[in-house]
């Protein structure tokens, strides 16, 4: 929780000073435009073009550098209050390219950009997997169980060792591991608890 709230911290701070609820944006940033995801050919691409240099990289890398002298388009201001007309032209552009081949295109123009990834893709980037972000854990009857890292990096002492328990049967086992005595087992049995 506390780690969301964190992450609020724009929007937080706005309701904390004027108390007004705010109108959910889905992926556009609040004060800059085009600040959010938008469709590709075979998927989507988050662009982060915020400021008038890097728009200008942007319209010219999507081929638009007129886009940059349409009142409509010109400034960040006006780019917010013609976001929609900003999306439909920006999205007949990047429909006729990849999410990858756009990605190439954007960063070799300094455009800040990143791929939208499904779970399959993001378990797939090599980053994630030079990072070991999945780890495994044996178990007898299921063998290699997939589980998530921590992502803050400790060691490699911290980690996924055990499977969850998947019977009872495999309690006295989870119990003796935490030191939990015989005589406390019985106690919470009497009082409902196990």
């Amino acid at each position: 929780m506390e780690t969301a709230i964190g992450f609020s911290s724009w929007t937080s701070a706005q309701w904390l000073a004027d108390r007004e609820e705010l109108t959910r944006q889905g992926s556009r940033h609040r004060q800059n435009a085009p600040y959010q995801r938008m469709q590709t050919r075979d998927g989507y691409l988050m662009v982060s073009a915020a400021g008038d240099a890097i728009w200008a990289r942007c319209a010219k890398a999507l081929g638009h550098p007129e886009w940059c002298e349409d009142r409509r388009f010109a400034t960040n201001q006006a780019r917010m209050q013609n976001r929609d007309a900003l999306e439909d032209a920006m999205n007949a552009a990047l429909t006729t390219k990849t999410t990858n081949d756009w990605v190439e295109v954007l960063e070799a123009a300094g455009v800040p950009c990143g791929p939208v990834y499904d779970y399959a893709q993001m378990f797939a980037d090599p980053q994630v997997r030079h990072r070991g972000l999945v780890q495994y854990a044996r178990d007898p009857d299921l063998g290699e169980v997939p589980h998530i890292r921590t992502p803050v990096r400790i060691g490699e002492s911290v980690r996924v060792r055990f499977v969850a328990p998947s019977s009872p049967s495999t309690m006295p086992e989870i119990f003796d591991r935490l030191g939990v005595s015989e005589a406390d087992i019985t106690r919470r049995r009497g009082i409902g608890v196990l």
